[in-house]
């Protein structure tokens, strides 16, 4: 049975992989940091007869010592962890001007040195020398956007990390980028006002699909690339063709 170790799994697409991956079978290490999301969603899964098991750990993953332990417990619980899912991250916009430092370096360690950090120990820790990462990426990383510089260099870092990571542990290791865009969760949905026909049809206009994403879209796309044993370093997009490389 996989173990599989998701940051920031309590919500957003975190949540959607860690429900999914905890149904069909596999042990899941529900990291997380609001504990009243992350109960929510351990009744979720037991009440609906899951399969596999789910470890929740609370812990800043921009402390290694909090990231030590979890990796720790997660070990001793499972044995090993073979899959790291590093989606962990928060927000805080501002325009270039009014960013401040703490802006800056709440966003991006949040996304950037926790990734590192959680990929470090992710390996160290392994017991049988092999798994798989993948990182959470966006297409900002690539292209930018308004009021967003300390997000943006966040994910473009994720971006080179992904592709150094891949070169340096492979082949007993890979490392992959995920990068989805308009999916239907509740941080996209307040950001974008896609509650209001405005805000639904600003959106739904650049997207050559013509809908918004769907989690199960980005879990197609997880397993797809958990499949791929001869695929590294690459970048997958997610996002009905509003971004295109």
């Amino acid at each position: 049975m996989q173990t599989l170790m998701i940051t920031g799994g309590s919500r957003g697409l975190g949540a959607a992989l860690t429900l999914h991956f905890s149904t069909v079978g596999c042990n899941v290490v529900m990291n997380y940091r609001n504990q009243g999301s992350a109960d929510q969603l351990v009744n979720e899964i037991s009440s609906s007869g899951a399969a596999g098991q789910v470890l929740p750990i609370k812990a800043d993953i921009r402390k290694r010592p909090d990231v030590q332990k979890m990796f720790t417990q997660a070990v001793s619980q499972f044995g090993n962890v073979d899959v790291l899912i590093n989606c962990a991250g928060v927000n805080r916009d501002a325009e270039f001007l009014n960013l401040t430092d703490e802006d800056w370096d709440t966003v991006v360690d949040s996304h950037l040195k926790g990734t590192f950090i959680c990929s470090q120990e992710f390996v160290r820790n392994s017991t049988t020398a092999s798994g798989s990462i993948i990182n959470l990426g966006a297409a900002c990383a690539i292209q930018g956007r308004l009021n967003g510089a300390n997000f943006c260099s966040a994910k473009g870092g994720i971006l080179a990390l992904t592709k150094c990571m891949a070169r340096e542990l492979a082949p007993k290791f890979r490392v992959n980028c995920l990068t989805p865009s308009a999916v239907d969760t509740e941080e996209v949905r307040e950001r974008y006002a896609l509650d209001t026909p405005a805000g639904l049809q600003k959106v739904l206009a650049g997207i050559p699909m013509g809908r918004l994403g769907a989690c199960a879209d980005v879990i197609h796309m997880v397993e797809s690339i958990l499949g791929a044993e001869f695929t590294t370093g690459e970048n997958f997009f997610v996002n009905g063709g509003e971004f295109m490389q």
